[in-house]
């Protein structure tokens, strides 16, 4: 049985209809934990959407292309410095009245907190299926990312490398007294870690935000007025919008249909 209203977009509407989504989407906040070879790393991050281009494919694939990723992130790395504790040993001197001894002093180096503060974006490009629902009365259709693609991260994870080896360096310069020394072993510190590890925790934030990645780009009340009172013989004419579906169809050109009966 045919749909009672039945409506068609191209890929040029739909990419419209994208945008428009990840202007709506704004900007998403998470925070978390992670791991740089033997050095612990806090951090809090912010993503957003933009661009991207859609390719329609019956018959329920919206795929979508160079999506930009932009991303702000906030790194907290803890460099422990208790290998550098020390004691002076305790010296006595006899004396006829006594052994007299300096006390046992010992200095204890405490952890450094570095924060690195990096931001860049990346591509990724992605398939995304259809997901019409009712929801607090509204009907939605988004599109809802299948699996967690590879991101393109660029030169991103090299930036941010240098970034961390440039502020554990400024903090290190910073210890009283022997910050020069230990400066020039920052580059030991870094070195315990590579590109790979950056990478990794880098994609692993960014993959956060991408899994369940949704697009909402279409929003419409259940219950519809779609003619107004006139008078006290002539009520407002309410329509209820029973249900709703989306898929893409391929006839001259693939289009996201949506069929709605009321």
């Amino acid at each position: 049985m045919p749909a009672d209203i039945t409506a068609a977009i191209d890929e040029v509407a739909a990419n419209t209809l994208l945008h428009a989504a990840e202007s709506a989407l704004g900007t998403l906040s998470r925070s978390g934990n992670g791991s740089l070879g033997p050095l612990e790393a806090g951090w809090g991050a912010s993503v957003s959407f933009s661009g991207g281009t859609i390719t329609l494919a019956a018959p329920d694939t919206v795929a979508i292309a160079n999506l930009d990723v932009a991303y702000s992130l906030n790194l907290s790395v803890g460099i422990d410095l208790s290998f550098l504790d020390f004691c002076l040993p305790q010296v006595c001197l006899w004396t006829p009245w006594g052994d007299i001894c300096t006390p046992t002093i010992c200095v204890d180096f405490p952890t450094i907190g570095v924060d690195i503060p990096f931001s860049s974006s990346a591509q990724l490009s992605a398939d995304f299926g259809i997901d019409t629902h009712l929801s607090a009365g509204t009907w939605l259709i988004d599109v809802v990312i299948q699996s967690i693609p590879s991101v393109d991260l660029g030169p991103a994870a090299t930036l941010l490398l240098t970034a961390i080896g440039a502020a554990i360096s400024a903090a290190l310069l910073a210890v009283p007294f022997i910050g020069p020394v230990l400066a020039i072993a920052a580059a030991a510190i870094t070195a315990a870690f590579g590109i790979a590890e950056v990478t990794g925790l880098l994609g692993s934030i960014i993959s956060l935000f991408v899994s369940g990645l949704t697009f909402t780009v279409y929003r419409q009340p259940q219950q519809l007025q779609i003619l107004p009172a006139t008078g006290p013989f002539d009520p407002a004419v309410d329509v209820t919008l029973v249900s709703v579906a989306a898929d893409v169809q391929s006839s001259t050109k693939n289009e996201l249909v949506v069929s709605v009966d009321i």
